[in-house]
């Protein structure tokens, strides 16, 4: 099974592919910056990350479910963590128009 997840942070489109079998891929603008093919992910660590230039890192945290994955995108900055897109919660509109 394949899953997209596609969304904008700080001017840049970001997509994040999920399959069973090939794992999960990170783009930046196109751009392939990582990749993972565990099979298991526990959600508190970052499985796919990429700089955002002076923006900080962006890392992505999987969330298993029985039949699917969601996925919780942060942007650290100086020890300082902010949720920019969750595939499964809707963020609060300070969230959304800060990322």
């Amino acid at each position: 099974m394949r899953k997209e997840f596609q969304f904008r942070v700080k001017n840049h489109t970001i997509k994040i592919v999920n399959t069973w079998t090939h794992g999960a891929k990170l783009y930046v603008d196109g751009d392939l910056r990582d990749q993972d093919s565990s099979f298991l992910a526990n959600g508190k660590v970052a499985l796919l990350s990429a700089k955002l230039g002076e923006h900080g890192v962006l890392e992505v945290n999987p969330i298993s479910g029985l039949m699917s994955v969601e996925m919780d995108v942060y942007l650290t900055l100086n020890h300082s963590k902010q949720q920019v897109y969750s595939s499964y919660k809707r963020l609060s509109l300070t969230e959304q128009r800060t990322a």
